[in-house]
């Protein structure tokens, strides 16, 4: 009797855990991040890149003109995957995810902990396929598998560190396959040729083991580089034609190829596509440079038609002022001039394929079914890159790694058919650090209370599926950026406060603190600087911006270039 009432209790259980996940109803998510794509460059945010892809996903979606990155690489990639401050988790300060440049302090450790949980692993626990494709870029190695070759490195570059087998067990347990993603295909580090002929090297892995790359397409590759020296790592491939692996194709068929296996299963899936283009090197296939540079003939014409696109759209307002900052096409010689005109054409190439690829990947997701049951969040990891000056952020100024609006203000866009309304722009005030809370309110994902043994901090963002769903969200008290010496603070929404913009050696060679203070609601192209009108409010910010660099462990960064004097930036 027991045997049997034991019997039927188990097929009871059985049964009911089949039907919970045959009746999984719960989005799909799809997080697609390009790499230093400016603000202004996709057609639905003015600009004069061809982008129907994404100006369709636009077309079916919601438009955010106050979404906020953390200006640079890995701290909004950290921010992204975990929901909390980037120097919580090691990214403080600017500091980037190469195994080369991590630093032994907490906050700018270089390297994700391993007692803090991942979206990826979050959600990997409660019923999601997880997959990734892409640039990974938040440390980690495999150092542990291979401790002859890579240990002298290591040594020379980790001053005041110590290399023991926990460290190698810590970096083998901060790459993806390790932190909740089932199925990866990716790219660890930041810089690396976007075209791989056959006959070339790769740093691409398949989970734990190098890849077999694909050489599907074939191409004639434009590589741009400036120095002798990066004509050597980035500069072979220019003028070739063949067959070659192209970072931004074969990425997405990898992630093609995931969804449509994932599609077979009842269980949602999380799917992280993390682009490397436009970052450099600047790669792209010939044709649609040639496109370009017939295009942009006339740069200044090229920021003006942007920053006019962008107040035809309402994402800009008319009546605000702007500062021209054109000193890289203006009154330069012509042989600069064309130099920055080709710089301009590839990035612009390089957009236009991910829009292309963006296209491919929806497309999919329509044949398989899975579309109208997916939420889909596009957005760039932080402005620009300083090649091309403000032109791609235009009208905003600054770039990616300075804390002005073009660095850390970017272009984003969501889609989720019958939950987001169509065509609509929402104007809250949205941070990359929203994601994780968001995506763990619609997905029914507990936050743990231990994790790895240890508590993990809770995220530092909040939940914004209100303003998904068409609502208007009050902006939080305040975000906060820290990039190389630099602060700054974003307050209610509309004040924020800059001590120190621009790069650290730069304002070093100057007296005094630099403190820029600005209206964004009546000045968001940042041109009239009101710290001379309102001292009481950059005391106020002052104090808030040191209580959170005291509370987070930023490290002066006058300190952090003593370790690395070689490479200060």
């Amino acid at each position: 009797m027991r045997s049997l009432l034991t019997t039927y209790l188990i097929l009871s259980i059985t049964l009911f855990a089949f039907i919970s996940h045959a009746e999984d109803k719960r989005p799909n998510i799809v997080v697609i991040l390009s790499d230093d794509s400016g603000y202004t460059d996709l057609g639905s945010f003015g600009g004069e890149i061809d982008t129907p892809n994404l100006d369709q996903l636009a077309n079916t979606g919601v438009r955010f003109s106050n979404f906020y990155s953390n200006a640079r690489c890995s701290p909004t990639r950290a921010t992204l995957l975990t929901g909390v401050d980037a120097a919580h988790v090691g990214f403080g300060g600017g500091v980037v995810g190469d195994w080369v440049r991590e630093m032994p302090y907490k906050a700018h450790r270089g390297r994700l902990p391993y007692e803090q949980p991942l979206i990826s692993e979050m959600l990997s626990g409660n019923g999601y396929q997880t997959l990734m494709a892409g640039k990974w870029h938040l440390g980690g190695s495999y150092i542990k598998d291979h401790p002859k070759q890579l240990s002298p490195l290591w040594k020379e570059t980790h001053p005041g560190m110590e290399l023991t087998q926990e460290e190698m067990e810590q970096d083998y347990l901060g790459l993806p396959p390790q932190r909740g993603f089932n199925n990866s295909f990716v790219f660890h580090g930041a810089q690396g040729n976007l075209f791989v002929t056959p006959e070339d090297k790769h740093e691409y892995y398949l989970n734990n083991q190098r890849a077999s790359l694909k050489y599907d397409y074939n191409y004639r590759m434009r590589c741009f580089t400036k120095t002798e020296f990066n004509k050597q790592r980035y500069g072979a491939c220019d003028g070739k034609s063949g067959r070659a692996f192209y970072a931004t194709d074969g990425v997405t068929d990898r992630a093609i190829d995931m969804v449509t296996e994932a599609s077979k299963s009842e269980q949602p899936f999380f799917m992280y596509l993390a682009y490397r283009a436009p970052h450099k090197p600047l790669q792209a296939p010939e044709e649609l440079v040639q496109k370009y540079l017939k295009r942009y003939e006339n740069i200044q014409k090229i920021a003006d038609d942007r920053h006019a696109g962008l107040v035809a759209k309402d994402l800009f307002p008319d009546s605000a002022q702007i500062v021209n900052t054109n000193v890289l096409w203006s009154n330069q010689k012509q042989e600069k001039l064309e130099e920055f005109r080709l710089q301009a054409a590839v990035h612009a190439a390089m957009v236009e394929k991910i829009d292309e690829n963006v296209g491919k990947f929806i497309a999919q997701l329509k044949q398989s079914g899975e579309y109208e049951n997916t939420l889909i969040l596009y957005f760039s990891d932080n402005g620009a890159a300083a090649h091309i000056g403000d032109l791609m952020n235009s009208p905003y100024k600054g770039v990616k790694a300075l804390l002005w609006e073009g660095g850390a203000r970017t272009h984003a866009i969501a889609s989720w058919p019958g939950i987001i309304a169509p065509n609509t722009i929402s104007n809250d005030l949205v941070w990359v650090g929203d994601i994780v809370p968001t995506l763990l309110e619609i997905t029914k994902t507990p936050f743990p209370e231990k994790f790895h043994g240890s508590m993990p901090r809770k995220p530092d963002g909040r939940s914004v599926l209100a303003s998904l769903q068409g609502e208007n969200m009050a902006p939080p008290e305040a975000i906060f950026f820290n990039d190389k010496g630099q602060q700054s603070v974003v307050y209610q929404g509309r004040w924020k406060l800059l001590i120190e913009p621009g790069w650290y050696l730069q304002t070093l060679a100057k007296p005094g603190i630099v403190y820029e203070l600005y209206d964004l609601q009546k000045d968001p192209g940042e041109a009239n600087n009101l710290a001379s009108k309102h001292p009481e409010l950059v005391v106020k910010l002052t104090a808030m911006a040191e209580k959170w660099k005291k509370e987070n462990g930023i490290i002066d960064y006058s300190q952090l270039i003593k370790l690395k004097p070689k490479d200060p930036y």
